[in-house]
């Protein structure tokens, strides 16, 4: 029998109604919908760190770096290869990394970890500026942050950045719990230590740039506020510039005594030659990467994608309506927010994550906003960044499809599935860092390499050789995007 019940419509009246419910239940619980959100985007993060592979060129470069520090035991000066010194980064974060690996052994979770933990640390300290700035929903900051592709992406992945971001940060944070103690008489001898210990970090994680980006933002706050002589004496400390010197004067010493010429490539190279010499030769290691003036802005919108029109619609507010951030932590943020961005903007020679210092700031302002807004805009922005971090997931087949495309880690599978032990692994075509980083260094390098009568090799030759060549299909064991791995 058919409920013919079941079939009446419901009317448009009790529609709206039930709308009006549902929309009003989400507004007293818009807080799940961040708070799901942002363990979604967690869990995902990790995820990609166990499946992705190291990628060329820059996890993978990293990846092996750490690698050969851990393997090889270059602790003192990091190698690009066991004959080459990389003089182009301070040690931490590849301290950090080979130390992972000495622990969890030689693996791409291990690599990234210290960037995933790093990044949990600038979370905590975004947590501490928004205590300071009385945002009632402090944890509102991760959200914020974990939906910002700049600081997901950096959150697990063999760079440099995550280690410089968390030291910045703390940093920052310190040199505020100074200035704001100071103007209120309250003793701040241990927060201005602890400042100059994060700047003595500061010269171990990125060297002289680092300095910079906490330096411009104090800078510009105090020509803000019009006390840079005031600031000066509040934060100046002989026992805290002591303890700067001695975390990082030891380190250079030792890599200039062993590495002549290390202090004039890093300091004058790397600071700047790269970012004042458009199109830059002396890089050793790479090459310069060339964009137009401005360009850093281009990359500031996709950092924070989610949040770009709170960017735009509060720093109008404040340039073109001419209103002033109401608390002096605000203009505090919104100096260290803006002024990388504004260093940056006349540099051709950038790339995308030289935003990422200025993401923090901006995440304890965005999580300021939203904490201020009606419960309407909370639960439609919970909307939003649940529909990111749901998106994000599901396009993950995409992501680990196109990173496989930029690593031989599954060309390197293939030959340890086929090959018996100790046959070499040749590459006629130039390998890369992905394939020192799988092979662990054991491959070899022959461009003209013949087959060898009734002996059974294995060699990697670009992907498009295959297609021009004529090969038996029996003979090809793998082929990528990039290169292909034949049997001889």
């Amino acid at each position: 029998m058919i409920n013919h019940e079941s079939t009446v419509p419901i009317p448009e009246s009790v529609q709206a109604g039930l709308f009006s419910r549902a929309f009003e239940w989400g507004r007293q619980h818009h807080a799940w919908l961040l708070a799901g959100a942002a363990i979604l985007l967690l869990a995902y993060r990790l995820g990609l760190m166990l499946a992705l592979p190291l990628a060329d060129t820059t996890e993978a470069r990293y990846g092996e770096i750490a690698r050969l520090t851990a393997s090889s035991g270059f602790w003192l000066m990091h190698h690009i290869d066991p004959q080459t010194p990389f003089f182009a980064k301070p040690p931490l974060s590849t301290w950090l990394s080979a130390a992972s690996m000495r622990l969890l052994g030689v693996n791409e979770f291990a690599a990234r970890l210290p960037s995933l933990l790093a990044s949990l640390a600038a979370i905590w300290v975004g947590l501490g500026f928004a205590r300071e700035l009385q945002v009632r929903r402090r944890w509102l900051v991760i959200p914020v942050l974990a939906s910002c592709p700049l600081f997901f992406i950096s959150a697990g992945a063999v760079m440099t950045d995550a280690t410089q971001l968390v030291v910045i940060a703390a940093a920052l944070y310190f040199a505020w719990r100074v200035l704001d103690a100071a103007d209120r008489g309250l003793p701040c001898r241990r927060f201005r230590l602890a400042f100059w210990a994060m700047i003595g970090i500061c010269a171990l994680s990125k060297g002289m740039a680092s300095w910079a980006l906490v330096g411009l933002p104090l800078t510009a706050y105090a020509l803000l506020e019009r006390k840079p002589l005031r600031m000066l004496k509040q934060l100046f400390d002989w026992a805290g510039v002591a303890i700067a010197l001695c975390i990082f004067v030891p380190w250079y010493a030792a890599a200039e005594y062993y590495y002549p010429g290390f202090l004039n490539y890093f300091i004058v190279g790397e600071h700047f030659s790269r970012f004042l010499v458009s199109g830059w030769n002396g890089d050793r290691y790479g090459t310069a990467h060339w964009q137009p003036l401005g360009a850093i802005w281009v990359f500031w919108v996709a950092a924070i994608l989610p949040w770009t029109v709170v960017f735009l619609t509060e720093l109008a507010r404040i340039l073109f309506r001419k209103q002033r951030p109401s608390s002096p932590l605000e203009r505090f943020l919104w100096c260290a927010t803006l002024t990388p961005l504004v260093f940056f903007t006349f540099s051709r020679n950038i790339i995308w994550t030289y935003g990422l210092t200025s993401v923090l700031p901006f995440a304890v302002l965005a999580a300021k906003w939203l904490d201020d807004a009606t419960p309407s805009v909370r639960f439609l922005t919970g909307v939003g960044i649940a529909a990111v971090a749901v998106v994000s997931v599901l396009c993950a087949p995409l992501v680990l499809s196109n990173v496989s495309g930029n690593s031989d880690r599954d060309l390197v599978k293939a030959f340890a599935r086929e090959a018996e032990p100790g046959t070499n692994l040749i590459y006629r075509t130039r390998p890369t860092f992905s394939s020192s980083f799988y092979t662990q260094g054991t491959f070899r390098y022959k461009p003209d390499a013949a087959p060898i009568d009734r002996v059974k090799q294995y060699v990697v030759i670009d992907r498009q050789d295959v297609e021009s060549r004529t090969i038996d299909p029996r003979q090809i064991i793998f082929k990528g995007t990039r290169r292909a791995l034949v049997e001889q």
